[in-house]
């Protein structure tokens, strides 16, 4: 005898696909700026299209590779030590205190740091130590004598300031690998101008080796 067979269910045929919708002023847009991004990202790789292997390019391939960055602050190569143009103070004891950099400008640290080097490169080391010796001066001045005496970072900067009483303009030669070990005091320095705090600047030429430098710093 036959079992009679269930009957299959029906099953839906899916919808016929419709056209795509036409493309929005939106999705121009999107695949504008997608296509910006991928240019900008891919803008680098021009440095390295055709024989460039001289020149000012020539770094490019010696001493980087795309994609990381071609900036001279990553890229450049660097030996053990650098000369640094900058300011300095000395206490009655010999101690070495770096004055504020607003003592000169209004700007930043880099914006101030590039003014003392461009006017020592003037000849002008007496005019930058003359206006931070001043401006030393009007600040104890205004503190009247007084030590401040705030934990604060501007109390603990206006304190180690008011003890110093000589401001000079040197150019130091540190060493990477001794400053970074925790060695602050230069390899070796020549001193462009001296200025008293309250008195009158001049050009001076005179050099520091280590050996006086840690003399100095130790008296």
């Amino acid at each position: 005898m036959r079992v009679p067979l269930a009957p299959r269910p029906l099953i839906d045929r899916p919808p016929a696909p419709t056209a795509a919708p036409e493309p929005t002023a939106r999705d121009a847009w999107a695949i504008g700026l997608g296509a910006a991004a991928v240019a900008v990202a891919l803008w680098p790789l021009r440095a390295y299209a055709g024989s460039h292997r001289s020149g000012t390019d020539a770094p490019k391939f010696r001493l980087d590779s795309f994609p990381l960055s071609t900036y001279p602050m990553f890229s450049e190569h660097r030996g053990r030590s650098t000369h640094v143009p900058h300011v300095i103070g000395l206490t009655a004891e010999g101690e070495r205190v770096i004055p504020h950099h607003r003592h000169f400008g209004t700007g930043g640290v880099n914006q101030t740091r590039k003014q003392v080097a461009r006017a020592f490169r003037r000849g002008d080391a007496a005019v930058v130590v003359q206006d931070y010796a001043d401006a030393l001066a009007r600040q104890n001045e205004a503190l009247g004598g007084a030590v401040p005496t705030g934990s604060g970072p501007g109390s603990t900067r206006r304190r180690r300031e008011a003890a110093i009483v000589t401001v000079e303009a040197v150019r130091s030669r540190f060493r990477f690998d001794e400053y970074m070990a925790g060695q602050r005091l230069p390899q070796r320095e020549q001193v462009l101008a001296r200025c008293a705090v309250g008195g009158r600047a001049e050009a001076v030429q005179e050099r520091r080796d280590a050996a006086q430098l840690g003399r100095e710093a130790g008296r």
